[in-house]
């Protein structure tokens, strides 16, 4: 099953537009342990497209996750490499909800030219127990600016999404992004294996 669902994002990704996603980041990877997640997704503004990041995880500290994003697409972005530095400012532990940042540079090969987004990703995590169910809701509003040709925009998202554990090793996500500054809306799915 697993495998069958890699191949199935592998898929997607040769397919591969849009900005990284939060995707994992809320999640922290153990000390010394490592994630790699595939993440499709579905451009629906901006010169609607697919794309698809793979996202490396190491972890650092108990607060502190490291992360590489290598992603490819079709419609007005088409190739990204970045890196992610997230925070825990405050744990997710009993019954506070997990709270942190992430540092985000991000460099986009678009249909014309290129641009280099540096962006700060604030978010809240939960993870949550449902009878034998085990999921982590999270929402950030990631802001930022994006740098082309010597001009610069802010930009800004708002994103919920989801982590759903299906074992001890493997975890699915569903995300949506909403547009609000200079940024497209997107619909994300993939699936994380954690070592």
């Amino acid at each position: 099953m697993i495998k069958n669902s890699l191949l199935a994002f592998s898929g997607l990704l040769l397919l591969g537009s849009a900005q990284a996603s939060v995707s994992t980041t809320p999640h922290f990877v153990k000390p010394g342990e490592w994630s790699l997640g595939m993440e499709p997704e579905f451009i629906l503004t901006g010169g609607a497209g697919i794309g698809a990041n793979m996202r490396f995880t190491y972890g650092m500290t108990d607060l502190n996750n490291a992360s590489l994003i290598l992603g490819t697409g079709s419609g007005p972005r088409r190739f990204r490499v970045g890196g992610t530095f997230s925070f825990d400012v405050f744990p997710d532990i009993e019954g506070q909800p997990g709270i942190g940042i992430a540092l985000q540079p991000l460099y986009q090969r678009l249909r014309v030219g290129s641009q280099v987004e540096l962006t700060a990703v604030p978010y809240i995590h939960k993870e949550l127990q449902s009878g034998t169910s085990q999921f982590e809701p999270y929402f950030s509003i990631p802001f930022g600016m994006t740098f082309d040709s010597g001009n610069y925009r802010a930009q800004t998202s708002l994103v919920v999404g989801s982590l759903f554990k299906a074992s001890e090793d493997v975890r699915y996500m569903l995300e949506l992004g909403v547009a609000i500054n200079n940024t497209e809306s997107y619909f994300a799915g993939g699936v994380v294996y954690y070592h």
